[in-house]
């Protein structure tokens, strides 16, 4: 019989969609500095290059990251989200910050550096896909605010996708320096997690047929 319980429950978990838990970097656990490589973190799942892309962007865009450079900065001063620190696009200016992740996602989401003093300019947050052409991409996905909000939801950036998942975001800035902070992104689980699943199944399949010729 409990074979059978056993057998049913890895059934119905099988056909219930999977969602991975989020994944939070705020940046505090690593010290603040210019010019960081930018696989630092990768041991979150993340890691990041400094380019520029056209100010100009729409959803179904092609674009083009120019003068890639696979280091970023980290701020540390009380306009960080989640003090004391704050991730920014090396060497300021116009410069933006492409967000590379191990995993696939399907969900990102970046909160803008609490500095109310600035003039309200446009930053953005796009979802990404290769095109297979160096540095080449498709903006699958955008959200843009006013980078002087200071309060959730106006100083939140998101983007999501319902169906296919994503691998590659960026967060563009289109006048000035900008920073954000408290990334947060949704992997889509490993293949490896859903082979594990199926092995179970057909093991306890297995052996449930096993004892039945016993019996």
């Amino acid at each position: 019989m409990k074979i059978v319980v056993h057998f049913l429950f890895l059934i119905a978990l099988a056909f219930t969609p999977f969602t991975a838990n989020a994944v939070v970097v705020n940046f505090d656990n690593v010290a603040a500095g210019s010019n960081l490589v930018g696989n630092l973190l990768i041991g979150s799942g993340v890691s990041f290059t400094t380019g520029t892309i056209p100010n100009a962007v729409a959803v179904g865009d092609t674009i083009t990251l120019s003068s890639p450079d696979p280091h970023f900065d980290i701020f540390g001063n009380v306009d960080a989200i989640s003090p004391p620190n704050f991730a920014v696009a090396h060497s300021g200016g116009f410069n933006d910050l492409l967000i590379s992740f191990t995993l696939p996602v399907t969900f990102v989401s970046v909160t803008s550096d609490d500095s109310p003093q600035e003039a309200a300019d446009v930053i953005r947050l796009l979802a990404l896909a290769p095109t297979g052409s160096p540095n080449q991409f498709m903006v699958l996905a955008l959200d843009s605010k006013s980078d002087n909000a200071v309060s959730a939801p106006a100083n939140l950036l998101s983007v999501t996708l319902g169906g296919p998942s994503f691998s590659f975001a960026l967060f563009q800035t289109t006048t000035e320096q900008e920073g954000f902070d408290d990334l947060t992104f949704v992997p889509v689980p490993e293949p490896a997690t859903l082979l594990l699943l199926l092995s179970g199944l057909g093991g306890l399949a297995a052996l449930r047929h096993t004892r039945r010729q016993i019996s």
